[in-house]
C-alpha cells in the first residue's frame, strides 16, 4: 500500500529529469545552431565589437582624467589670467582723456598695441625656443671634432617653407661606410643665432657654413650639437646642428699629413662678422 506511490513518485521525478534534458539539448542545438549561422556570428561579432569601444572609451575618460586633465586645466588657468591681465593692460593703453576728462578710445594707440603685442609674442617665442634648446646644447655639444665632409646642398626652396636650411654630408672616420655616415643641418634658428653673435659677433648665416665644404672629400673641424641617431633622424627628422666648420680637402697641400684644421690653422673657419 506504501510503495506504489513512492514508484509513481519516482516514475514523476524521472519523467522530469527527462524533459528537462530534452530542453537542455535542445536549447543547446539551437544555441549552436543559431551561433553557426550568418545571423549568429554577426551578433557575436557586433557583441565585441560594442564591448571593445565600450572598454576603450572608459580607458581614454581615465588618460583624460588622470594625465591630460590636470595639466589642461591649469594651462586654462594661466590663459585666463594670462587674457585678463592683457586686457587690463589694453584698457589702460588705448583710452584717452577727452576735454571733459572722460576715456575715449583711439584708434592709433589700437593699433600700436596691436604691433606690439605682436613683437612681445615673437619676441616670448624666441626666449622659449632658446630656453629649451639650451639644455638640449649643453647635453650634446661637440667642439673641435674632426670629421670627413664632402659635400652639401640647400635645402631652402622645398623642404623648409622659406628658411634657410643646408644639409651638410660626410662620416667620422675612413673610409666611409653606411655605419659611420652622419647628416648635419644648418639652419637658422634662434639658438643658432645667439650662438653666432656670443662667438662671433655676428648673425649666423647657414648658406656661409655650408659653402665652406667644397664637392670633395675634406678634412674638417666642427662644432655641432644634437644626437647622430640615424633612427632618429629618420623617424622624427632630429638632425643634429652644425654651427662652425673648418675644412680643408684632403689632397690639398697639407691636407694629408695632419698640419691642415686645427694642429696647423692651414684652414679658415667660417667667422660670420666677415659678412656683415
Amino acid at each position: 500500500m506504501t510503495e506504489k506511490p513512492h514508484n509513481d513518485a519516482d516514475a514523476l521525478l524521472d519523467g522530469i529529469d527527462k524533459t528537462l534534458s530534452d530542453f537542455k539539448t535542445k536549447a543547446y542545438e539551437a544555441k549552436k545552431s543559431y551561433d553557426q549561422s550568418d545571423l549568429g556570428r554577426a551578433h557575436r561579432e557586433l557583441s565585441m565589437l560594442g564591448r571593445f569601444w565600450s572598454q576603450f572609451v572608459r580607458s581614454c575618460g581615465w588618460i583624460y582624467l588622470t594625465l591630460i586633465a590636470p595639466v589642461t586645466w591649469r594651462l586654462y588657468r594661466f590663459v585666463r589670467w594670462a587674457f585678463a591681465r592683457y586686457r587690463a593692460l589694453w584698457a589702460r593703453c588705448v583710452y584717452t582723456k577727452d576735454a571733459y576728462g572722460d576715456p575715449q578710445f583711439s584708434k592709433a594707440r589700437g593699433g600700436i598695441m596691436i604691433l606690439a603685442t605682436i613683437v612681445a609674442c615673437y619676441l616670448v617665442y624666441g626666449a622659449a625656443t632658446v630656453a629649451a634648446t639650451l639644455p638640449w646644447y649643453l647635453a650634446t655639444v661637440r667642439h673641435d671634432e674632426q670629421l670627413y665632409l664632402s659635400n652639401s646642398q640647400n635645402l631652402s626652396s622645398s623642404q623648409t617653407d622659406g628658411l634657410e636650411t643646408h644639409e651638410v654630408y660626410g662620416c667620422e672616420t675612413l673610409p666611409c661606410t653606411d655605419q659611420n655616415t652622419v647628416t648635419f643641418r644648418v639652419r637658422s634658428t634662434w639658438f643658432n643665432e645667439i650662438w653666432s653673435v656670443l662667438h662671433h659677433g655676428a648673425l649666423f648665416y647657414p648658406g656661409y657654413v655650408a659653402a665652406a665644404v667644397s664637392p670633395v672629400l675634406n678634412r674638417c673641424i666642427i662644432t655641432s650639437y644634437g644626437i647622430r641617431r640615424k633612427f632618429l633622424v629618420r623617424t622624427w627628422e632630429l638632425y643634429p646642428d652644425l654651427v662652425q666648420v673648418e675644412c680643408m680637402p684632403t689632397d690639398a697641400a697639407g691636407g694629408k699629413d695632419g698640419k691642415d684644421g686645427k694642429d696647423g690653422k692651414d684652414g679658415k673657419v667660417i667667422d660670420n662678422k666677415d659678412y656683415r
